[in-house]
Order: structure tokens, then C-alpha cells, then sequence
């Protein structure tokens, strides 16, 4: 069931009250990890950071009660993209250069199966409901895909055709929709995950690299690196409502349960922090091309993958 207006403004309305307040960020380690760390994810308990290295073709696993590095693994030629089963047991990781997505056991991290996917897999997302993923496939011309792989049986069971270079996924908390950004034809896409059906197809800005919902389902925040701006859309109508310029080619993003609003700013190498009414909260320098960020489920810690520093930065936020 879709949310009112009414409950929308008064969720709003509270997570800017909330927001307003002082916010610190204080960096307290930064683990090495591989060669290019690119995303990371974590286990559901948020015990375990899973980092993706493209260049080292290993994922770093970081134990986030001392923040140090527990082990390196194989996951492919090129992993990119890498999401966590929602019992924890295996992870799912793109593999850029193959074409495949790798199912891996988080307990003795052997491969347990290759998928094959479309074309250049970029990145993937996995239900809440945990019975399905979503694979962004950038392929080699005008048209993405979507492939949806079931997670028991590990089978591609569908596919959905949208735009240039999908990039970014995100899922509804229902599990009725999902969201992709496509960086090579600026636009958005929102599917029924049912029907596999685009139901809306919107322009944003230049370059959308990344995508977060806000904490009541209603606001989707998208990322545009190519024009330095943030795009707010209103998903009870479907249509952006607002553009908000920030740094240098904003590459990810992340939002708190208080509707806090986390964005890495690769070509400034900043982390900022907005509140929901996109008023500059405070900001941070991070380490050298940083690429993503993963809250933790309390929300007290950010981590930042850093691309050139082949480091994870941690930072405390207060």
C-alpha cells in the first residue's frame, strides 16, 4: 500500500527537525584492503564489510568490531558489484571482465556457482524479501539490462530492458519496485519487479551513478556526477521535484534512518552530509577517489571505499 501526502509531509517534516541537529564526523581507521576497492556491502547483522578490489580481483572481508581485515578471497575477473543474501550465507558478486555473477560461501568463501548475466555486470541488489537479485548489465551499446536471478536455485529468471550504462539498483522496502539509473542516457528507471514492466521512465541529472530511498519509502535520492547535483524525486507521483547542486561529481550515496543525507564526492574526495532539506551539514576530506559508502545498521559508522588509497576509511558519526 502506497503511503498518503499526508503522511509523507509529517515524515518529512519530523526527519527535518531531527536533521537539523550538529553532526561530527570523525575518521577512526582506515584498513587496507586490495587493489582499487570499488563496493563494499554488508552482512545483515553488520558484523562483516564485504569489499570488492576490480583491480586484485579479490574481495576483502573486514571484521567491523576492530576494523581490521580478516581475509582476502578470489570473486572473479573485474568484481564490481556485491550484495549479501539476506540470511547471510552467500554473497553475490558482479564480475565485470566474465559476464558472470559469483555466488560465494560467507562461511568458507568457496565459489559455489558462476552465473551467467548479460554484458559488462556492473552492479546488483538483492530483495528484502531475500528470494531474488537484480543484476545491472552495462553492455556494449544503446541498450542496459536487468537480469533477475532467482537465489535457491540460482537461475536467471527474467530480464528488463532500460537505457544506456545501468549503473546504480536500489529496491523497494516491499519489494514491489526497483529503481536503476542508467548514466548513459540520464535517466531513471522504476520497474514493477511482478510484472519485470517499466512503469516510469524519468530524465535526471548528467551522469546518475548512484541511487538511496529516503526512511519512508517516498523519496528517492539520485546521484548525477556529470552535473555535480542531486535529484530529488517524489515517488508517490513519480517525478523529480527538486535538483540541489553539491560537489564535485557525486559518485554514491547513503541515507539515515533520521533522513540524514551521506554523499561521496569523488572529485573533490569529500564525504558530505546534507539534511533532508538538503542543508549542508557538515563535510570531510576521505582519502583519494573515494567511490562508495555503507552505513552501519545502528547508522554510528560510515565506511568509504577509496579507490587509489586501496584503503577503507571508517568514520564515526556523531
Amino acid at each position: 500500500m502506497r503511503r498518503t501526502k499526508l503522511t509523507r509531509t509529517a515524515t518529512l517534516l519530523l526527519i527535518s527537525l531531527t536533521s537539523l541537529s550538529a553532526v561530527r564526523l570523525s575518521e577512526i581507521d582506515k584498513p587496507k584492503v586490495g587493489k582499487a576497492p570499488t563496493y563494499a556491502a554488508l552482512s545483515p547483522d553488520g558484523r562483516w564489510l564485504f569489499v570488492t578490489n576490480y583491480a586484485s580481483n579479490e574481495i576483502s572481508v573486514i571484521d567491523t568490531a576492530d576494523n581490521r581485515k580478516k581475509e582476502d578471497f578470489y570473486a572473479g575477473l573485474e568484481p564490481v558489484g556485491v550484495a549479501v543474501a539476506p540470511a547471510g550465507d552467500k554473497v553475490f558478486v558482479t564480475n565485470l571482465g566474465s559476464g558472470l555473477v559469483k555466488v560465494i560461501d560467507t562461511s568458507t568463501y568457496e565459489i559455489l556457482d558462476d552465473i551467467k548475466v548479460g554484458d559488462m555486470p556492473s552492479n546488483i541488489a538483492v530483495s528484502p524479501g531475500g528470494s531474488e537479485a537484480f543484476v545491472t548489465n552495462f553492455g556494449r551499446g544503446a541498450i542496459g539490462r536487468i537480469d533477475v536471478i532467482d537465489i535457491s536455485s540460482h537461475r536467471v529468471m527474467g530480464e528488463v530492458i532500460v537505457g544506456v550504462r545501468p549503473l546504480a539498483v536500489a529496491v523497494s522496502a516491499l519489494g514491489d519496485l526497483l529503481f536503476v539509473v542508467c548514466g548513459g542516457s540520464n535517466e531513471l528507471y522504476i520497474i514493477e519487479t511482478a510484472s519485470r514492466r517499466v512503469i516510469k521512465q524519468l530524465p535526471v541529472g548528467l551522469g546518475p551513478d548512484a541511487l538511496a530511498l529516503s526512511p519512508d519509502g517516498n523519496t528517492l535520492y539520485v546521484s548525477n556526477s556529470g552535473s555535480d547535483d542531486i535529484s530529488v524525486v517524489d515517488l508517490l507521483d513519480f517525478k523529480e521535484v527538486r535538483r540541489v547542486s553539491v560537489g564535485s561529481k557525486p559518485f554514491s550515496i547513503a541515507v539515515s534512518e533520521d533522513g540524514l543525507v551521506f554523499v561521496v564526492e569523488t572529485g573533490d574526495n569529500m564525504l558530505s552530509v546534507f539534511s533532508a532539506d538538503f542543508e549542508e551539514i557538515t563535510s570531510v576530506k576521505v582519502g583519494k577517489h573515494p567511490i562508495d559508502i555503507i552505513l552501519s545498521p545502528d547508522d554510528r559508522f560510515a565506511y568509504i571505499t577509496a579507490e587509489e588509497d586501496n584503503r577503507v576509511f571508517v568514520y564515526e558519526i556523531e
